[in-house]
């Protein structure tokens, strides 16, 4: 590693820099999509970035010469820690060239820095946190990423695992298209389901999206309490989901559980805006906006990108009318296809639902760790 550089980035200019390092690798990518750089800029500024109010952040640049050749995070999360464990750290953000020993340069920092920190294992990638985007692409590098969804070049996974990294779990994306062929009988579980009394399901109304959200994310931290490596959302995250989502979330197909007028369940289906953002090219000014806005429009895909029932409530099959409600609701709109993501490997109820509706798993991705 004698002829790579480790910096770290301290300045708003240094992490500029950082962010607008994977237009280097993926400048003659058909399929990448750039994040914007204002967000991206909010999320690592540690005046604004809400993951800064949960724990801390370190950013790496791997330089060979004058020449930046790649990139890494390490963090920690005070959120995590009190739900799980205190011997865990993170890395995100990672980007490299197809070179093994900027990988292994680029895992070193962050494992020294976490292990500084009194930290034993390393897990990630987390962008910076589990619901943001997350995890490395390991089968589906072939289609165009959906919305808040990650994407790499193939030969990532190759150099996670030659740096020492092992498995910690994998999350699935599955994908139902408008020619998907319905298990028989499903129709008649999901009335049954809506013929419960007291049970019905209703699209988001927009007047009341806060509450909704809100709605969201107290639903979110009790159904997946269980779920490996979940944390529940802060006021602070809610609140950032809020303004987030108002853009892209399509009402219709964004359901709500309520039994005796209480909501038990949610959910939520976005319109995949990927294809408008790649237009932007990272920026929504001076033109980006409008093309964004142009593209947007045009949008055939969906993400159902969270789903969630109370555990007292789950015998009741929502889950199943939630996903059939969602493909009719979605096809009336003139969606072509839904992407339902992320989903862990180990969630036997709702693969084996998705499969009854002949939804094809078609993305993987991984979850690594690291004893340090």
């Amino acid at each position: 590693m004698e002829n790579i550089r480790i910096q770290r980035i301290t300045t708003a200019g240094e992490r500029k820099q950082f962010i607008k390092f994977p237009w280097r690798i993926y400048r003659h990518d058909p399929l990448w999509v750039p994040q914007l750089i204002g967000d991206e800029m909010k999320i690592l500024d540690p005046a604004k970035g809400t993951f800064y109010t949960l724990g801390e952040i370190a950013l790496f640049m791997a330089w060979r010469g004058s020449e930046p050749v790649g990139r890494i995070s390490a963090q920690i999360n005070h959120q995590y820690e009190h739900y799980h464990d205190n011997h865990t750290g993170f890395f995100g953000f990672f980007e490299s060239i197809e070179d093994q020993q900027v990988a292994d340069a680029l895992v070193h920092a962050a494992a020294e820095w976490l292990r500084s920190k009194g930290k034993k294992r390393m897990m990630g990638p987390m962008s910076p946190s589990m619901y943001d985007i997350s995890g490395t692409l390991i089968d589906g590098n072939d289609t165009m990423p959906c919305i808040l969804t990650a994407y790499n070049p193939a030969y990532y996974e190759r150099l996670m695992d030659s740096a020492g990294m092992i498995k910690a779990m994998d999350w699935y994306a599955f994908l139902v298209s408008r020619d998907s062929q319905i298990r028989p009988g499903l129709q008649r579980i999901a009335d049954r389901v809506m013929h419960q009394e007291g049970l019905e399901i209703v699209p988001l109304d927009m007047k009341i999206f806060d509450q909704r959200v809100r709605e969201v994310a107290r639903i979110f931290s009790d159904a997946w309490m269980e779920n490996w490596g979940h944390v529940p959302y802060t006021d602070r995250q809610v609140e950032d989901l809020v303004k987030e989502l108002k853009m892209v979330i399509v009402p219709e197909v964004t359901l709500f559980a309520l039994y005796h007028g209480e909501c038990i369940g949610f959910s939520l289906s976005v319109r995949d805006v990927n294809p408008a953002l790649q237009k932007a090219n990272g920026r929504l000014f001076p033109f980006g906006f409008f093309k964004l806005l142009w593209h947007v429009r045009k949008s055939t895909r969906l993400r159902t990108m969270a789903m969630g029932v109370l555990k007292e409530h789950r015998h009741r099959g929502i889950d199943i009318a939630f996903y059939l409600k969602t493909f009719e609701e979605g096809l009336k709109l003139g969606f072509v296809d839904s992407e339902c993501s992320i989903i862990l490997e180990i969630n036997q109820r709702m693969i084996g639902a998705l499969e009854d509706l002949s939804a094809r798993r078609y993305k993987t991705f991984r979850f690594y760790e690291k004893e340090i």
